[in-house]
C-alpha cells in the first residue's frame, strides 16, 4: 500500500462564506491508494474521520478559497493555541503506526478495515474480542441435538444413519489432538491444516502413527494401504456440513467453504460381486444353525428377490403386505419407499419371499443395523460354503489403484444383493427399465398429480412386471405360483 495521505477539512454550517463566523468541526480525509474491484471496474475509496476539534473558519482558511485548510494562517493561529494542533500531530501519529504495522505484516487493508483499525486506536471504538469457538466442542453439541430431536418429524431431524458420520468425525478431531497437543478451531482450521489433518488420519490408519490405548477400548484396525477416497471424501463432506452449519449461525471460520478442490474427487470402490440362481437357492434351502444366521437367511432371501435396500427394507417393517386381484393378476405385494430417492414402488412379492414374511406374521421383520446386517450375511456365505472370488478395485487416497481377488464370503454386504437381483432378471429377460421402475426407481416422477401416479402408474408398473416375470422359465425362487 501506499503511504497515507491526509488532508483537513471543515464541517461547514453553512453554504454562505459569510456566515461561517461560529467553531465548525474539522475532519480528516485520509486517502492510501485503498482500492476495490466491483463488477471488473477498480474504484479507489478514501474516508474520513473527525479530529473531534473545532475552529473558526477565519483561522483555519481563506474565505476567497471557502476556507480550505490554509497552513500560513493555521500555523499563526495555533501560535497562542496548541489545542488543535496537538490533535492533528496525535491522529497524524495513529495514521504512521497503522501504517508501518501493515508494512510489516505485508497487509494491504481495505478503507474500511484502516478506518476501522484507527478508530480503536485512537480510543473511540473497542477492539471486537474474537471468540474462539473448538470444532470438536461444536460437533458434539450438535450430534447431542441431533440425537434430542431424533423421531420428532422436524425439518432438521436425521437419521441415526446420518449421524454416524458426525460421530466418527468428532473421533477423528479427538485423536488428533491428542496427539497434536492442540486444538481445531473455526478459525485455525486454514487449508494447510485441513490436509494435514487427513495425511494424520491415514498415517493412523496405516499403523505408521501409534496413538496411546485407551483403557476399555480395543485397538484400533490397521489397513497397510490407509484410508481410501471413498472414506476419506464421506467424512470431508461431513466436516463441509458442519463448517456450514456454523457459519449460519455467525462463528467466523477461516477455511473457503466454497473451495470444491477441498473435497477428493469421487472415485468409487467397485467389486465384482454376482450372487447367481444356484447360490441363492443353496442359500433359500439351508438350514440356519443359530438366531443370527436364520435372521441373515430371511435378509439375504427377502433383499435378493425383492430389489429393497437396507434401508428401505427398515420402513417395509412398518408396512402391511397388500394384495391385488382381478381376472387376470392375482399377487401380492409390497408399497416400498425409499428415502434415498424419495419414491415409492409397489413390488410383486415371489413365493419364497411370502413364505419367509409368513414366519412375521405377514410383515418384513425389524433386522438389525446395516454394519451387524453385513457381518451375518458374511458369517451365513461361510457357513452355507458359498465358494466364490469376486475381483476388487479401490481407489486409495495415498496408495492409489489397488486391485485383489477375494472370497465373496468376505466382501458381501446388503448392497451386493439388491445389484444381484436386477443382474438375475435381466439375464432372464427381464426388462431392466422396468426392473427399476418396479423395485427402485432413480428419481420421483415429475408429475403434478402425485397422488393418481401412485394408485395408477405404480400398479401398471406392477403389473407389468408380473407378466415378464411370468413369461419366462418358472424356477425354485422365480415364480408367483
Amino acid at each position: 500500500m501506499k503511504k497515507p495521505i491526509i488532508r483537513y477539512y471543515l464541517k461547514a454550517k453553512s453554504k454562505n462564506p459569510n456566515d461561517r463566523t461560529k467553531e465548525e468541526l474539522i475532519q480528516a480525509k485520509v486517502q492510501a491508494n485503498f482500492k476495490e474491484v466491483i463488477d471488473c471496474k477498480v474504484i479507489y475509496n478514501r474516508f474520513f474521520v473527525s479530529l473531534k476539534s473545532t475552529i473558526k473558519p477565519k483561522n483555519f482558511g481563506l474565505i476567497k478559497d471557502n476556507f480550505n485548510f490554509n497552513e500560513d494562517i493555521f500555523n499563526n493561529f495555533s501560535k497562542s493555541n496548541k489545542g488543535v494542533k496537538t490533535a492533528m500531530q496525535l491522529f497524524e501519529g495513529k495514521v504512521d503506526e497503522l501504517y508501518s504495522n501493515y508494512l510489516l505484516n505485508d497487509i494491504n487493508p481495505t478503507s474500511k478495515q484502516f478506518k476501522n483499525d484507527l478508530l480503536i486506536q485512537l480510543g473511540r471504538k473497542k477492539r471486537e474480542v474474537k471468540k474462539v469457538y473448538t470444532i470438536l466442542n461444536y460437533l458434539n453439541k450438535k450430534i447431542e441435538y441431533f440425537e434430542s430431536i431424533k423421531g420428532s418429524s422436524r425439518k432438521d431431524e436425521i437419521s441415526e444413519n446420518s449421524i454416524k458420520p458426525y460421530r466418527t468425525l468428532a473421533h477423528y478431531i479427538e485423536r488428533y489432538e491428542l496427539y497434536a497437543n492442540s486444538k481445531l478451531t473455526f478459525q485455525n482450521l486454514d487449508e494447510k491444516l485441513y490436509w494435514e489433518f487427513w495425511n494424520f488420519q491415514d498415517e493412523v490408519l496405516k499403523g505408521n502413527i501409534k496413538l496411546p490405548k485407551k483403557e476399555g477400548k480395543k485397538s484400533g484396525t490397521i489397513s497397510q494401504n490407509g484410508f481410501m477416497i471413498s472414506s476419506i471424501r464421506k467424512y470431508q463432506k461431513t466436516l463441509f456440513r458442519c463448517l456450514k452449519m456454523a457459519q449460519k449461525e455467525g462463528i467466523i471460520i477461516s477455511l473457503n467453504i466454497n473451495n470444491s478442490d477441498l473435497i477428493l474427487e469421487d472415485k468409487p470402490n467397485a467389486k465384482d460381486i454376482y450372487i447367481n440362481e444356484e447360490q441363492l437357492t443353496k442359500i433359500y434351502n439351508h438350514q440356519a444353525t443359530n438366531e443370527n444366521i436364520q435372521l441373515a437367511k430371511d435378509y439375504v432371501v427377502l433383499a435378493s428377490l425383492t430389489g429393497v435396500r437396507y434401508e428401505s427394507m427398515e420402513i417395509a417393517h412398518e408396512q402391511k403386505i397388500a394384495h391385488y386381484s382381478d381376472e387376470s393378476y392375482n399377487f401380492n405385494y409390497i408399497h416400498s419407499f425409499q428415502n434415498k430417492t424419495q419414491t415409492e414402488v409397489y413390488i410383486p412379492l415371489f413365493r419364497p419371499v411370502r413364505e419367509t414374511l409368513a414366519k412375521y406374521n405377514n410383515k418384513f421383520p425389524h433386522f438389525p443395523q446395516n454394519a451387524v446386517m453385513n457381518k451375518l450375511i458374511k458369517e451365513l456365505f461361510k457357513e452355507v460354503g458359498i465358494k466364490a472370488t469376486a475381483i476388487t478395485t479401490s481407489h486409495y487416497y495415498k496408495n492409489g489403484i489397488v486391485k485383489a481377488i477375494k472370497q465373496v464370503s468376505d466382501l458381501v454386504t446388503t448392497h451386493d444383493l439388491r445389484k444381484s437381483f436386477v443382474t438375475k432378471k435381466t439375464k432372464k429377460n427381464v426388462s431392466e427399465v422396468l426392473i427399476m421402475n418396479t423395485t427402485h426407481p432413480n428419481s420421483k416422477p415429475k408429475h403434478a398429480m402425485t397422488t393418481i401416479y401412485n394408485k395408477t402408474t405404480l400398479l401398471d408398473n406392477a403389473k407389468k412386471f408380473y407378466d415378464e416375470v411370468n413369461q419366462i422359465k418358472q424356477s425354485e425362487l422365480y415364480s408367483f405360483n
